[in-house]
């Protein structure tokens, strides 16, 4: 490797095509090296790639050996691989493969198969926030709740006392993740949705990290949600039960302080994409790879 700084490349070129949704999900998570001062591009072009690069890559494989063509244009460069399964990258010494955090992985053979392998390990969804700016952000409360996401429990905010943003629509409606933080600091309750794979896989997503960085009380109908951030998240069983803890804790402004300062102290240690970079680097650095 070059004693140069590294470039951080997302690719999403012909051969190898990146989804959209992983290209968010990655310029997100790669929030963690733009704060220490490196720079993050999306290259369209194999012959971009270089060996002092770190390369991010979704699963659209689109060629018969793209191993090999990775390996003729950047062999040194480290590979970062959503999923690619049944492909051989013995040629490729700095790849690893990233997959979904799914606690419940006895239900999904592809989760099973990565579990095995020295080089891979999960890719956690957490706030893209600087751990030194968690609970300095000014609250400027407007709303009542907010959701950002998949359309899921949208009758549970249909007719209710309270009054909200539910945003929802897919990958090319996406919001910003700076319009999405300034949703969270103008509302008091983060709505952590969950979606009936989400739960059963116990996979957690990104929102509910979100919610709790910007001091929301975050109500969730994903009990491993609940347990994955220690009962921090608020469980809610059904729109009746989510209208009451809303009013318990607007009636009790002490207790949302309280869940808000946990959230915060929580967040710091287990919520943000320097945890995500901590678990990914600790595991290149076991099996003899130098991210940075």
């Amino acid at each position: 490797m070059s004693d140069t700084i590294k470039e951080i490349c997302i690719l999403d070129c012909p051969e190898i095509r990146c989804p959209l949704v992983m290209v968010y999900v990655f310029y997100e998570f790669c929030g963690y090296f733009e704060r220490n001062g490196y720079r993050i591009k999306k290259i369209n072009k194999l012959s971009q790639l270089h060996n002092n690069c770190i390369v991010f890559m979704g699963d659209y494989i689109q060629c018969k050996d793209p191993v090999q063509l990775l390996y003729n244009q950047a062999p040194d460069a480290v590979y970062i691989a959503w999923y690619w399964l049944k492909q051989d990258v013995t040629k490729l010494k700095n790849f690893i493969y990233v997959y979904e955090n799914f606690k419940n992985f006895e239900i999904d053979k592809r989760i099973q198969y990565f579990r095995k392998l020295p080089n891979s390990v999960p890719l956690l969804l957490r706030a893209n926030e600087d751990i030194n700016d968690i609970g300095k952000y000014n609250r400027n409360i407007t709303m009542d709740y907010c959701f950002m996401g998949c359309a899921y429990c949208k009758n549970w905010v249909v007719d209710i006392p309270f009054k909200g943003v539910y945003k929802t629509g897919g990958w090319k409606e996406y919001l910003s993740y700076n319009d999405r933080r300034n949703i969270y600091l103008s509302s008091t309750f983060a709505l952590g949705f969950q979606g009936d794979e989400g739960i059963l896989t116990q996979h957690v997503s990104q929102r509910i990290f979100e919610g709790m960085a910007y001091g929301c009380i975050v109500l969730t109908n994903s009990p491993p949600a609940v347990e994955q951030t220690n009962g921090i998240a608020v469980l809610i069983k059904n729109k009746e039960d989510m209208i009451d803890k809303m009013k318990y804790y607007m009636n009790n402004p002490e207790e949302i302080k309280n869940k808000q300062e946990d959230g915060y102290n929580f967040v710091k240690q287990y919520g943000t994409n320097n945890y995500s970079y901590d678990i990914i680097n600790e595991k290149a650095k076991s099996i003899g790879i130098n991210i940075l």
